[in-house]
């Protein structure tokens, strides 16, 4: 890939999303003939119905099950919960008793969530009680319930609710907005005519504020059927340099209306922790994702980015290695590294010159893959497969660059004779992600090019 002002430079691997590629090297590849100047033809591109028998990297999430907890149970004096009670047990749980799923609408839009062309944030679904994590959100459904049993008589009083929480995470902001929506599902005997709800939520090692504070600290009555939102204002500041992981808890309880009762809580919390850190842009911009959701980068195989986004494709189907698809790429962000690796793979630290041929390819640059900004980048242009995609009447054609250089399939690396314009708006794109993916050094990533 190739940027103005001799800006390191990438290649992007490519996976199939939508309508699939097939990948030909029969009779009819082998038979087209060459145009002047180029190898024998190695494959075609086409789009196709067939699906492809690659796993889609189209939506990365991770979806773990929200863990039924052990009661949390609080003693009761008689006639505290209810004048006509006698003295009993309550006892707060998480259960995994299904209720029902939530959607983004059942909670408010953002009008700051952010994202950009070649990442949009996106939504955030769950099921019924799990939790669902994206590269910036998660969200997630808990089912709580609250029993009192009365120990004189054994008659037992049951509550039920449902909490859903969604938050979108911001890759230049410290600071989110997680809301969650109280649901009283059911209730029967002493929560037949209401409860007082308390919840609040949490984070170890950030600031959490909420809301609706008198939720969290005195409590708020709801009856059966009623719901009301929660939010709560998450936020962290890491030093210049610096990488926080910061877990997100919750706390819940509810007593029968008379109240006066101390109960301890029901409690949960996330599973995969939000990574903040203030490592991008020398260290001047606060960014905060799901770190254990590996990011994707996806360009089409369009009249932008066209022979840039053919030699990813080709180079992730075709080299046994499939580095960006079978295994994650890696970013790097030493800008003297990234030159040496791009100097390496098509300037003059490669013991194989790469030869612009602006008569072959017009304004004919060199594209590489994997990435010069990456640390599986930087392999010497000579082991490169060296390939010209070329398009015509709406098929992609890979050819050999030198047929005395014959390509075998297991080289690491490849080198491509690609217009200039669309290198280098391939290299803008890829900027892009690692911008609104909030991708830092040594983060892995996977790529993904389609039509």
């Amino acid at each position: 890939m190739f940027a103005p002002q001799r800006r390191p430079l990438t290649g992007f691997a490519a996976l199939v999303v939508g309508a699939a590629l097939t990948l030909s090297a029969g009779p009819a590849a082998q038979a087209a003939s060459s145009p002047p100047g180029m190898g024998r033809p190695l494959d075609t591109l086409t789009p196709s119905e067939v699906k492809a028998e690659l796993r889609s990297l189209s939506e990365q999430q991770l979806a773990t099950p929200m863990q039924e907890s052990e009661p949390s149970c609080s003693e009761v004096a008689a006639g505290v919960a209810a004048p006509e009670a006698g003295p009993g047990t309550i006892c707060t749980q998480v259960t995994t008793t299904p209720t029902r799923s939530f959607a983004s609408a059942d909670l408010p839009a953002h009008d700051d969530d952010e994202g950009s062309d070649a990442d949009p944030v996106g939504t955030c679904s769950v099921q019924i009680n799990t939790i669902t994590y994206g590269r910036l959100s998660y969200c997630y459904n808990a089912s709580v319930t609250s029993t009192f049993t009365n120990s004189k008589t054994g008659m037992a009083s049951l509550a039920l609710w449902t909490v859903n929480g969604q938050a979108t995470l911001k890759p230049k902001s410290g600071s989110w907005q997680e809301d969650d929506l109280i649901t009283f599902i059911s209730g029967t005997n002493l929560y037949a005519g209401g409860a007082t709800v308390k919840f609040a939520a949490s984070c170890s090692a950030c600031s959490a504020i909420p809301m609706n504070p008198a939720l969290a600290t005195i409590g708020v009555p709801m009856v059966p059927g009623g719901s009301l939102l929660a939010s709560t204002l998450f936020s962290d500041a890491p030093a210049a340099g610096g990488v926080d992981y910061v877990a997100p808890s919750y706390s819940f309880n509810a007593q029968p209306p008379s109240g006066g009762i101390v109960i301890s809580p029901a409690t949960w919390a996330l599973n995969h922790k939000v990574r903040c850190d203030k490592t991008m842009e020398s260290n001047t911009v606060t960014g905060c994702v799901i770190s254990d959701v590996t990011p994707i980068f996806k360009i089409p195989i369009d009249d932008k980015y066209g022979a840039a986004a053919a030699t990813y494709f080709w180079a992730t189907t075709k080299l046994k290695s499939r580095p960006g698809v079978d295994s994650a790429l890696t970013r790097l962000d030493d800008k003297l590294v990234k030159q040496a690796n791009r100097r390496r793979t098509c300037e003059d630290l490669s013991t194989v010159p790469f030869v612009r041929d602006n008569d072959l390819v017009p304004t004919d640059s060199c594209d590489e893959y994997p990435f010069a900004a990456t640390y599986e980048g930087g392999t010497n242009g000579a082991l490169c497969a060296e390939i010209v995609p070329q398009l015509k009447d709406g098929v992609w054609t890979i050819y050999t660059y030198d047929d005395a250089r014959p390509v075998t399939l297991e080289e690491p690396c490849v080198r491509s004779h690609v217009p200039l314009k669309q290198n280098t708006d391939a290299g803008s794109k890829y900027s892009g992600f690692l911008s609104s993916q909030h991708v830092i050094d040594l983060e892995k990533f996977y790529v993904n090019a389609h039509f």
